[in-house]
């Protein structure tokens, strides 16, 4: 779905925003992108950050190495 079409569908919404927005596939970085732009206290922006919180962008996660320094128990 298009990010603009979907934030027309919650702007005229009268049931639950988030009910609706659990709906809408849109894309996450464009999502972010359109928020980042956004006036706040504007429909816009109260969709977008719907929409945000159920197309949430992929963030690359970075693990922690486990040492095992435990070996003089073995000794």
């Amino acid at each position: 779905m298009k990010l603009s079409e979907a934030i027309d569908v919650l702007s005229k919404t009268y049931q639950s925003l988030d009910a609706v927005a659990l709906g809408l596939q849109v894309d996450a970085k464009e999502v972010q992108a359109a928020l980042a732009k956004a006036k706040p206290d504007t429909a816009e922006f109260v969709a977008l950050t719907v929409l945000a919180k159920y197309n949430p962008s992929i963030q690359e996660t970075k693990t922690k190495e486990i040492i095992n320094d435990n070996t003089d128990q073995f000794k």
